[in-house]
């Protein structure tokens, strides 16, 4: 019976990280399209890219753009969900939405970092380079921060 009772924690404690992960995301796609302050536009933007680098692969979302946008969001929601479930061995202590909003930090975080190495390598371009990296490592320091891994 406690074998059943911790699948059970384990997989409610994966959806909560899951919706606060998809939450953090939301909220950055969110700060992207209605604050007019570049900083803050630009996870946002890297997640709008990331998803049109999607429909180069595999084609337009088309009429479907709206519906398809939110699905992508909610996979790096779940995705955010599992760098938490990975983290939180490091997590002691620490409430459990903050390393929720960590796993979704990191993700857009990688996102970032990706994106500036593939403009590293595709182009000359220094600036979008510095941004997007400098971006990249803030949000994965935060999401360090979040989680305690830089101590008290």
């Amino acid at each position: 019976m406690s074998a059943a009772k911790s699948i059970g924690n384990r997989a409610r404690t994966f959806v909560r990280d899951t919706g606060i992960a998809t939450g953090v995301l939301v909220g950055l796609y969110g700060l992207a399209v209605g604050v007019q302050f570049q900083p803050l536009q630009i996870p946002g933007y890297l997640l709008i890219v990331g998803f049109d680098l999607l429909e180069v692969a595999f084609g337009s979302a088309g009429d479907h753009y709206d519906l398809l946008f939110a699905a992508y969001l909610l996979a790096l929601g779940v995705a955010g969900a599992t760098v938490a479930h990975a983290l939180s061995g490091l997590a002691r202590d620490v409430p459990r939405w903050r390393v929720g909003v960590a796993g979704a930090l990191s993700i857009v975080g990688v996102l970032s970092l990706l994106f500036a190495l593939s403009v590293l390598l595709g182009t000359s371009q220094t600036t979008p380079v510095l941004v997007t990296a400098a971006a990249g490592l803030v949000m994965l320091a935060v999401a360090g921060w979040l989680v305690g891994s830089f101590g008290e």
